[in-house]
């Protein structure tokens, strides 16, 4: 049976979590929703791939074929369903129904069209002065970007799970519980960071039920998160192995800084999720770093990787986060988090939190971008610069704390 969507609210906001339409603005989803068709199908019915068709799974469960065998089988609650059944780069020619369920065909022409709109207006490049070399560089980033040939990092599938779970309102700690148990690393990784001096007490505990009971959902949600990212962070040739080892140093300083900002000068945020604001600045950087890993041609010098970086890595993070359907103070953070003055006018939030981060690590590497930190309204805000009795600054008194997280991070 085929019936045309009727209420485009509802459906914009069920479909905002399907990649990638949820590139799109609402106002283009809003056009693709009421182009695109709704199928309710019966238990057992073949679905076969077209390649103008992208074909999302609703609700129920499927089996991918190729050639006649089952690939992979998944429900609509999984991450998998969050994206095509079909693609181009897979061998999967059709799938089956394995229950009743719903599916979503949206023709890929108008998608594809609304994309390299919405792209190429929300880019908003600034103007850079770039040399035959690095222009090469950086106007093949932005065709990989433009054309969706960027590798944009995964989001493990416990920790997308968790995060919708606990976005529920009736989630209980049990359902939790049971899909860390899934992974078996994360597992590991928990009970480990439970144990830690930063959340452990005289008991240690060896399981999965007490490491989340002991830390909380809420804590449980963002440190799946920030305990995968490690993972994210990889490379093949030395050259960009370099440049990715030294984005997750900075990564996990400037979050571990955070976090003990959040527990000492900013009390009314959690410093799980300071944390997490801090692991997740240079997101936007991996996939063009691994673009230039699969094309090691394009680049001889890291020096010619810089301005790209710096005008691209904003659109592609907020991207990414939009596709993990991250709240959207998280793209703040990433919009903001260089701009050294902010003020205002408000108490401390988390973008506040990452920026102050962000320049008590230059600080300390020496690479500071302003002249003082003495006259920034957020470092006065947060009372960074603040010397106790002893003579020692915010850095001095929590350095054994900040190295403990980054410890913990490193090693999980």
């Amino acid at each position: 049976m085929i019936s045309m969507v009727t209420d485009r609210q509802r459906a914009r906001v069920q479909w905002r979590k399907l990649t990638p339409l949820n590139e799109l603005n609402p106002q283009d989803l809003d056009y693709l929703v009421s182009e695109s068709i709704l199928r309710d199908l019966s238990e057992r019915t073949l679905i076969t791939a077209e390649p103008h068709t992208l074909v999302f799974l609703l609700e129920g469960t499927v089996s991918l074929l190729a050639g006649g065998f089952v690939t992979e089988s998944f429900n609509h609650l999984q991450q998998r369903a969050a994206a095509p059944l079909f693609d181009e780069s897979l061998d999967e020619d059709s799938a089956v129904l394995t229950s009743a369920g719903r599916i979503l065909e949206v023709d890929r022409s108008k998608f594809e069209g609304l994309r390299s709109q919405h792209k190429a207006a929300t880019l908003e490049l600034r103007p850079v002065d770039l040399n035959r070399s690095e222009n090469q560089l950086f106007q093949a980033l932005t065709d990989a970007y433009m054309q969706n040939r960027l590798d944009l990092p995964v989001l493990p599938e416990a920790a997308f799970r968790i995060r919708h779970a606990i976005a529920q309102p009736d989630v209980s700690s049990a359902e939790i519980i049971e899909i860390v148990q899934t992974d078996p690393v994360l597992s590991a990784r928990l009970i480990k960071v439970a144990n830690s001096s930063l959340y452990g007490t005289w008991r240690e505990i060896s399981n999965v039920r007490d490491a989340v009971r002991r830390l909380g959902l809420e804590t449980t949600k963002n440190l799946t998160f920030s305990l995968s990212v490690k993972q994210l962070f990889s490379a093949k040739t030395n050259l960009i192995r370099k440049n990715i080892q030294r984005l997750y140093q900075e990564s996990i300083a400037v979050g571990a800084i955070a976090f003990v900002i959040a527990e000492r000068q900013a009390k009314h945020l959690d410093p799980e999720q300071a944390l997490l604001s801090g692991l997740i600045l240079n997101l936007g950087l991996i996939p063009m770093l691994k673009y230039i890993d699969e094309h090691p041609s394009m680049m001889q010098t890291s020096e010619q990787l810089g301005k790209s970086i710096d005008t691209l890595y904003v659109p592609i993070t907020k991207v990414i986060l939009k596709g993990w359907n991250f709240d959207p103070e998280f793209i703040e953070i990433i919009e903001q988090s260089t701009n050294w003055t902010r003020d205002t006018g408000k108490p401390a939030d988390y973008v506040d939190l990452v920026i102050a981060a962000r320049l008590l690590y230059l600080d300390d590497t020496g690479d500071l971008p302003v002249s003082t930190l003495n006259d920034l309204p957020i470092v006065n805000k947060l009372d960074l610069l603040a010397i106790d009795g002893d003579g020692q600054t915010f850095i001095d008194y929590t350095r054994e704390k900040v190295e403990a997280m980054q410890q913990m991070l490193h090693t999980t």
